[in-house]
């Protein structure tokens, strides 16, 4: 760490190189997220492609020693997702292993990829079949208060996953232990509780760099399960102070209680999404009809939709109050600076974005804003 070059400042190849990866990655993620996927649910629904799943699902039920409605509707669940999914990830395939090479920010082999695939579609089976099913469930046998009842339950799934997903799937696509600079650790650790944050657990080092080049941190948790997130390119390639200055970052989230702000506004604003969905899906169908599930994904998706630049909006604000806290904790304009110059030429981050991307896509404040606002703090 004392090695690298400290303070940093831009490399004019990597600026070159970041206004066209930030291009690239945005049109495939833009391709992928919104055009395909909404062609596929419309193509599916409205083709009638989607009830000749739902006849093949319960054709391969029968074939089944146990005959249970709801099995059958699981299946057509998992042949909706792998269609959807296979259809994409040609798309994904390019934006997350082609685009990265190309740019020399992958070190990650094609099995190695793929392997992460298979991963993130089983835990996505994991988590989608029974929240659909649950979903058409209550629809079906409480008609009135399916919403607020399918709410509830959202709502608690989102803070058990909160509390323990870095502890249940981080570990199943990256190596942790514990870091080896027992300084760093207690430093960090010490920041932390001088702070307002209890007792951190555990500094863990995301062995990161057999996949990505690219550097991150994340601090989760709560109570017992605070954990400190470190990738091990990070730890690599950025001086010490730029280290405090990520961390401090993300320990400004968890001492503003961003975590919980979140979650309340995602379970809040799930009531009237369903409620609304559900009328609106009741119109044209019903949730008898397991086919009906992409009708029901795009009209809870166009309602997003529309709330989704305010929550962005939202996110951009948090993440400056994030940046302040680390002003005020770090006190080093320098560090800050250099830490997010560094993070923007290691990740090829568009320094200024067109304004209305910003808007409608980013969930921070672009890269040039958040310098621009630690080089004057010490003026105010």
């Amino acid at each position: 760490m004392s090695e690298v070059e400290y303070p940093y400042n831009f490399d004019k190849e990597k600026r070159k190189k970041a206004r066209l990866y930030s291009k690239q990655k945005f049109y495939t993620g833009f391709v992928q997220g919104t055009i395909l996927t909404l062609s596929i649910l419309i193509i599916l629904y409205f083709s009638g492609l989607s009830e000749v799943m739902e006849i093949l699902a319960f054709d391969v039920l029968s074939y089944l020693p146990v005959n249970n409605y709801w099995i059958g509707g699981a299946i057509f669940v998992l042949f909706f997702t792998g269609v959807i999914y296979l259809i994409g990830l040609p798309v994904s395939y390019y934006s997350g292993f082609v685009l990265e090479h190309k740019y020399g920010l992958s070190n990650q082999s094609k099995g190695d990829w793929i392997k992460d695939q298979v991963k993130a579609f089983l835990i996505m089976q994991m988590l989608g079949i029974p929240l659909i099913l649950g979903i058409f469930y209550l629809g079906q046998n409480y008609t009135e208060l399916w919403w607020l009842y399918a709410g509830i339950v959202y709502f608690v799934i989102l803070v058990v996953l909160s509390n323990t997903s870095h502890l249940i799937f981080f570990p199943l696509f990256y190596k942790l232990n514990e870091i080896e600079d027992e300084e760093l650790s207690r430093k960090l650790t010490d920041i932390a509780e001088s702070n307002g944050v209890d007792k951190v657990e555990k500094v863990m080092e995301v062995k990161a760099g057999k996949k990505t080049k690219k550097a991150n941190a994340g601090f989760a948790g709560m109570g017992k399960t605070k954990r400190i997130f470190l990738f091990d390119t990070l730890l690599e390639n950025f001086h010490e102070k730029e280290i405090e200055t990520v961390v401090a970052h993300e320990m400004g989230h968890y001492v503003n209680k961003d975590i919980v702000r979140f979650i309340l506004i995602q379970g809040l604003l799930i009531f009237p999404m369903f409620y609304l969905t559900g009328a609106i899906f009741n119109t044209f169908t019903s949730f008898e009809n397991f086919y009906a599930l992409p009708l029901f994904m795009l009209i809870i998706y166009g309602l997003y939709s529309l709330v989704d630049p305010l929550i962005l909006a939202y996110s951009r604000s948090r993440e400056r109050k994030a940046d302040d806290f680390v002003l005020s904790v770090i006190d080093d304009t320098t560090a800050a600076v250099s830490a997010f110059k560094r993070l923007s030429d290691i990740d090829l981050a568009e320094l200024n974005p067109n304004r209305v991307i910003e808007l409608l896509f980013y969930s921070h404040p672009p890269p040039t804003q958040r310098i621009k606002k630690a080089e004057r703090y010490d003026n105010e």
